[in-house]
């Protein structure tokens, strides 16, 4: 076929579209919308999901002891199938009183660290634990999982904390479930780890890093924008109210009813974050732990707020303030500005303020190459080795974690890069930033 066919050919294609087109319009009937379907001011759902309290509520590590050799699986994904397997274990007893008296923990164990103090009375929401009628304000923020050193095959699961003396003891007695907790003191695929501690005055006060540097790749990850709208009609009372204002910023941009404020930021492109507040009540009413976790849960739920892999982060019943982190495969993803956070404020049993993302994360796009990580003990001396740069005191935890970034010019494109993060004076900032300041130091 000549190139003077083949441009023919797409002309007569051309023409018989628009005639298509022409006779679609001139036939046209639009549909109107009829009385009682749901309109924009009723759309209340922010295209993510519902979850339990035990899809939010996860620990950031978990460290197999065998006579005091550290290690954990290598593969979160693996880590999170076995929490899944720890939550269905049924419980044969638990105490319905924690005590003060100083437990010692049995070798070996498998201890979960949770990223923050959990109320005991959640525990038979997260496990399967049919009578625990427990009503007071004790918290834990670890779980030891003890296989037992006698002929019988139990486990002893211990609720501690680092801030509280009070301990909450159970046991699980399964065969199936012992065995499966002692095959992994035999696995291969197995990271090892170090307990090193960070403030010699306190004997709690230890994290758990790698032992030797490890490799994760770098990942690009697609972004779907969310519609505002939904959010908007769940947290105005009367969303037709609602005005736009011109804030002297092209990044930021004001909505209100003249009472509440919506407040959305430019982040990472044309995505956006947004941030809620209400004026504050004169009531004093305040939420327990328990109270603050189940109310966030429910109000998320509500309007399908759970659109990625958001994980409580911190739970502070004194200022009523609950943060989830986003995660990306297992590991938390953090910036600078605390896009990848979503946090409330409750006051007087509710909602005073929310701050989270209107975007989420899709399918990874493509996988980069494999990332070589120093070891987390070298980490851990580089810090507490840099006096004259950094005050140790004020180093609270160390984690790895994914850096994410835009691309230039590229709007619905995110980067993860994996790297350490160190927990410094209440803020997460990862290894180079604390690499800088070690070089103008040594430069100065």
């Amino acid at each position: 076929m000549t190139k003077e066919h083949f441009k023919s050919g797409i002309l007569f294609i051309l023409v018989i579209s628009s005639l298509g087109l022409t006779f679609a319009l001139w036939t046209y009937q639009p549909q109107y919308e009829e009385p009682g379907q749901i309109t924009y001011l009723e759309e209340t759902e922010l295209d993510g999901k519902q979850k339990v309290l035990k899809d939010v509520v996860l620990p950031d590590k978990m460290i197999f002891n065998q006579s005091r050799q550290y290690s954990m699986l290598t593969s979160k994904q693996e880590e999170k199938q076995l929490f899944n397997d720890m939550s269905e274990w049924t419980f044969s007893e638990i105490d319905q009183f924690p005590t003060n008296r100083s437990t010692d923990v049995w070798n070996p164990n498998i201890e979960l660290v949770m990223p923050t103090e959990v109320p005991f009375n959640v525990i038979s929401r997260l496990f399967n634990v049919d009578e625990l009628d427990y009503e007071g304000s004790d918290t834990f923020n670890r779980i030891f999982f003890q296989l037992t050193r006698g002929s019988e095959e139990r486990i002893r699961v211990s609720f501690t904390s680092d801030v509280q003396p009070n301990v909450l003891n159970g046991r699980v007695d399964s065969v199936s479930a012992y065995d499966q907790l002692q095959s992994y003191f035999t696995e291969n695929d197995m990271t090892s780890m170090e307990r090193v501690q960070l403030h010699e005055d306190q004997a709690k006060d230890y994290v758990y890093v790698t032992n030797e540097s490890i490799s994760l790749p770098e990942e690009t990850v697609l972004v779907d924008r969310l519609d505002r709208q939904p959010l908007i009609n769940v947290l105005f009372n009367n969303p037709s109210l609602v005005r736009q204002q011109n804030s002297g910023n092209s990044s930021e941009t004001y909505l209100t009813d003249g009472t509440r404020l919506l407040r959305l930021n430019d982040a990472f492109g044309v995505n956006q974050y947004a941030s809620y507040h209400k004026p504050p009540s004169q009531e004093t009413n305040s939420l327990t732990h328990t109270e603050l976790l189940l109310n966030s849960l429910s109000h998320t739920n509500d309007y399908l707020g759970w659109t990625d892999d958001f994980r409580v982060n911190q739970l502070n019943e004194s200022n009523q303030v609950i943060q989830y982190r986003n995660h990306f495969a297992g590991y938390p993803i953090f910036d600078r500005n605390g896009y990848m956070t979503m946090q409330q404020e409750w006051s007087n049993i509710e909602l005073q303020s929310l701050s989270r993302p209107l975007f989420k994360l899709t399918a990874p796009f493509q996988q980069g190459e494999m990332i070589e990580i120093d070891s987390g003990v070298s980490v851990h001396e580089l810090l507490h080795e840099s006096s004259q740069s950094i005050s140790w005191s004020l180093v609270s935890d160390i984690q790895l974690g994914y850096d994410i970034s835009a691309g230039d010019g590229l709007n619905n494109v995110l980067f993860l890069e994996p790297t350490w993060f160190i927990q410094y004076a209440g803020i997460w900032r990862p290894l180079e930033y604390f690499n800088e300041r070690i070089t103008l130091q040594e430069d100065g």
